[in-house]
């Protein structure tokens, strides 16, 4: 048996994909019961995104959430998916700051390790130029150069925790962003929830045969 949790916010939760749920579900849809059958063992996957959430809200509710889907030795890898709301700004500074968003993360990371979880974590997106700098329809103030820097954050988090890292942000870019994101410049569409699906499924080809 093989579990998959996936934490993160509302892009994790599926918004603004009308059509199938979200990366999430397109995944356990598609190449999760695919991967079940060459396996011939459970594959469990959960999407435990919260609407809204940061890397506070992670830490709250990490440890439980874990415990209460890993029984015993359980291969479970545990997917992160956050930074969207860290970076927010509020009163000139990012609702989560950076320092913060380090030992958040860091100690969520150490937690599932200790559990034996293998953990992959996933950068931020872009956000559409018709936001960058503005407060959006959610009234939330976002920059890019906080993306860019958290992402650096991310994956040297990767490289120090021994995780996985996968970048989102430059396919997005390279694939013209603002035909993959929705009307609010922050979600994903369908589309770009379909791209976000495959770039995960890719990598997971990658981690999990370690777990044949």
């Amino acid at each position: 048996m093989v579990n998959i949790l996936c934490f993160g916010d509302s892009i994790v939760f599926g918004e603004c994909d009308q059509n199938y749920g979200g990366w999430v579900d397109r995944l356990k849809k598609g190449y999760i019961e695919q991967y079940a059958d060459s396996l011939k063992q459970e594959v469990f996957l959960y999407n435990l995104g919260i609407g809204g959430e940061t890397t506070d809200g992670l830490v709250k509710r990490f440890s439980v959430e874990l415990k209460a889907r890993k029984i015993g030795k359980q291969k479970t890898l545990v997917i992160f998916a956050y930074g969207a709301n860290d970076i927010v700004v509020h009163k000139n500074k990012n609702i989560v700051p950076a320092n913060y968003f380090i030992r958040n993360l860091t100690d969520a990371i150490s937690t599932a390790k200790l559990e034996d979880c293998k953990v992959l974590i996933l950068s931020l997106l872009p956000i559409s130029n018709t936001i960058e700098g503005k407060v959006n329809q959610h009234d939330k103030l976002r920059y890019d150069l906080d993306i860019q820097q958290y992402n650096l954050i991310l994956e040297k988090i990767s490289v120090e925790t021994e995780s996985e890292f996968l970048n989102l942000y430059s396919p997005f870019n390279q694939n013209d962003k603002e035909s993959l994101l929705s009307g609010d410049g922050v979600h994903p569409n369908s589309k770009g929830h379909a791209l976000v699906s495959q770039l995960v499924r890719e990598k997971l080809i990658q981690m999990l045969p370690a777990y044949h």
